[in-house]
């Protein structure tokens, strides 16, 4: 009777959840921030032990649903960081959560969704290290072990909310982790990295076992999971092989193959007799773990699988994607039973602000556009004739009507800071819609040969300029077609394009590349001989300044339609990806690098002054965007969210701090 209940209300929670699923846009936002839109991208999800609730640890915290009620709550405090970690209490009254980039241990009240306590990593730990890879619980609950990115076990007294041991095993950067599982009594750890090398660790001891793998010709494990009587280890990998592994053994049981993507996500079911594997291909299968026979195929996804679960009955099958949905499957059938959640997108690539200043649109990697009320912070329609796999290039118009992007088919499985871990397939022709009639605009852009790297938009939303490998800088009318530029830039593949705000000057940077800035009107290069490769570029509101970064400093330049002249440096240390955008009344210098976790540098543009720093993201920044009005920064991030900052109170924050310099 139980299980027919619980399979009952599965059933009927998709429509639940749509009923009751809370507003939690404002939960747990960093100093300054407005609005958080989006979920971020889906680590890892845990069922609690009754089946009643589902953990979902994300590139931003922790969600937890209750699947009879659809309740949804944001596991937020003031310190946001991934979840890579989830493990419940067997009685399930305690949540513990753990990930990346992440110096803290957070324990939940199952029962109240409160915070108990937070479980700092002990002192010592190396920089760039604090990271939490799996967690579980031992000895009747009274014990939470840890396993961080270096390797070390920790042993935490749950009661007293002490360490109570630290077993270090100092393992090389080579050995460090990709993938991580511990078996279900936490008596044993399997750590999986490159080259196909697995790794298996007594947790009571510093006693590890005979490495498995280690051939330089094999690809990485992206994925492993014991079974529940640790008797057998599985390991999915970047070749697209599953494997099975005797632990007593120490010996390979059987190989599946069938896949025809990277196989990134593994769960078995609680009796042990069914597999269930997740590839970068958008598909499932369902294995019998005797006969090592495939049972079913699970299609339905529109983008790779990230994380699997199964019911506590094992009934049910979770699946999470970097399409942003949790799907829930009969194993034995392959039928789909229904889309449990949605916003759990990975990697918002684009923004843009409307003109009515109420509307905002975002764009994923898949190039799925969404469009959010800002006042209310709720999505108020999604566009999606422009989706694809993964996309390349993307753009918005700057009163976000237009969205042009290059997209394709392929397969990618993100890794654990964000970025593309491995991607096939190719990219297809640059597409260009009206995302608020849905058709697609019409133009040569459209049969451009060669790869476009490049997308931009003139100020006056009227002009389309792409760049191109080897080829140079094409631009095109918009309404009529006609091609209006074409600069020669053939030694270069030219990452990002910037109009001035007027529309007459166009720069075009890239990590590798050299900048080049051209006058539009008279079609003429006007780059200066001193300038260097540029990590990031912007022009200033009143377009009289041009501010580019080098590895070494900020250049900040004057800008006339002739010419280009330096006028002073910021000197710090930058990284090679980075993003720039000055205040609306260009007085501030925002800047935002490859940080650990990601921050948002503001600096004085007369002084070079650093005015503070913004931090929300967990992972790089993709976008700096202000709202025409200039009351509201959005920043976007691989993390798949959207932050919303009142930039009023991000100006009076500094104003004291200002006046002592």
């Amino acid at each position: 009777m139980r299980r027919f209940f619980f399979t009952t209300f599965l059933l009927n929670a998709a429509l639940i959840l749509t009923v009751c699923a809370q507003d939690n846009t404002k939960v747990g936002l960093p100093e300054g921030a407005i609005a958080r839109l989006g979920k971020g991208g889906i680590n890892i999800m845990r069922f609690s032990p009754d089946g009643t609730r589902l953990a979902v640890g994300t590139d931003i915290g922790v969600w937890l649903y209750d699947v009879r009620h659809g309740k949804e709550t944001a596991l937020f405090t003031e310190h946001t960081g991934q979840a890579n970690a989830l493990a419940f209490s067997s009685d399930g009254k305690i949540l513990a959560s753990g990930g990346y980039i992440n110096p803290v241990i957070q324990l939940w009240d199952s029962d109240t969704d409160s915070q108990l306590a937070t479980l700092t990593l002990p002192e010592g730990t190396p920089e760039g290290t604090e990271s939490i890879s799996t967690l579980t619980f031992a000895k009747t609950n009274t014990i939470l072990i840890s396993l961080d990115k270096s390797g070390n076990i920790t042993y935490w007294d749950v009661n007293t909310y002490k360490k109570v041991l630290n077993i270090v095993t100092q393992l090389s950067f080579d050995a460090m982790p990709v993938s991580v599982a511990v078996s279900k009594d936490g008596s044993t750890f399997a750590t999986g990295g490159r080259h196909g090398k697995i790794q298996l660790w007594d947790a009571s001891t510093e006693h590890q076992f005979e490495d498995w793998g280690d051939d330089p010709e094999d690809k990485d494990i992206l994925a492993l999971a014991f079974s529940l009587d640790k008797k057998i280890l599985v390991s999915g990998s970047e070749d697209k092989i599953v494997r099975l592994w005797d632990t007593e053994k120490r010996a390979k049981i059987a190989t599946l193959e069938g896949h025809e993507g990277s196989v990134a996500a593994l769960a078995f079911s609680p009796d042990g007799k069914i597999l269930a594997t997740g590839d970068s291909r958008k598909v499932i299968k369902v294995w019998d773990v005797n006969t090592q026979r495939e049972r079913a195929t699970l299609i339905g996804h529109t983008n790779g699988i990230s994380a699997l679960t199964f019911t506590p009955d094992g009934k049910t099958l979770a699946s999470g994607s970097y399409d942003g949905t949790i799907r829930f499957w009969n194993p034995d059938t392959g039928q789909e039973r229904f889309t449990f959640t949605t916003g759990h997108t990975e990697w918002i690539k684009a923004v843009a602000f409307a003109e009515n200043g109420i509307t905002l649109a975002t764009a994923a990697f898949t190039g799925v556009v969404e469009v959010w009320n800002l006042k209310t912070a709720q999505e108020l329609m999604t566009f999606t004739k422009a989706k694809n796999d993964l996309t390349g290039p993307i753009a918005f118009s700057h009163d976000a009507t237009r969205f042009a992007s290059r997209g394709g088919s392929g397969a990618i499985v993100f890794d654990l800071f964000g970025a593309g871990y491995y991607a096939s397939g190719g990219l297809g022709n640059i597409e260009l819609w009206d995302i608020t009639t849905d058709e697609q605009i019409p133009g040569a852009w459209q049969d451009t040969k060669g790869d476009a790297n490049a997308l931009a938009f003139s100020p006056d939303n009227k002009i389309l300029a792409v760049g191109m490998p080897h080829q140079g800088i094409r631009a095109w009318d918009i309404n009529t077609g006609a091609e209006l530029l074409n600069f020669n830039a053939a030694e270069q593949s030219p990452r990002k394009l910037v109009f001035s705000p007027d529309g007459t000057l166009l720069a075009t940077n890239g990590t590798f590349v050299r900048t080049r800035v051209w006058n539009v009107t008279t079609q003429r290069e006007i780059t200066p001989p001193n300038i260097m490769n540029t990590t990031a570029l912007a022009f200033s509101p009143d377009g009289k300044t041009l501010a580019y970064e080098y590895r070494n400093g900020i250049v900040l330049s004057d800008v006339t339609r002739t010419g280009i002249q330096e006028r002073g440096r910021i000197p710090i240390n930058l990284g090679f990806k980075s993003m720039l955008t000055f205040s609306p009344d260009g007085k501030i210098l925002l800047e935002s690098n490859e940080n650990l976790p990601p921050l948002i540098q503001l600096w004085d543009v007369d002084t070079g002054t650093d005015l503070g720093t913004l931090s929300g993201h967990t992972e790089d920044i993709e976008t700096l965007v202000f709202s025409h009005d200039g009351k509201i920064l959005a920043s976007s991030s691989w993390d798949g969210t959207v932050l919303l900052w009142d930039w009023d109170k991000i100006i009076a924050k500094m104003a004291p701090k200002k006046k002592g310099n």
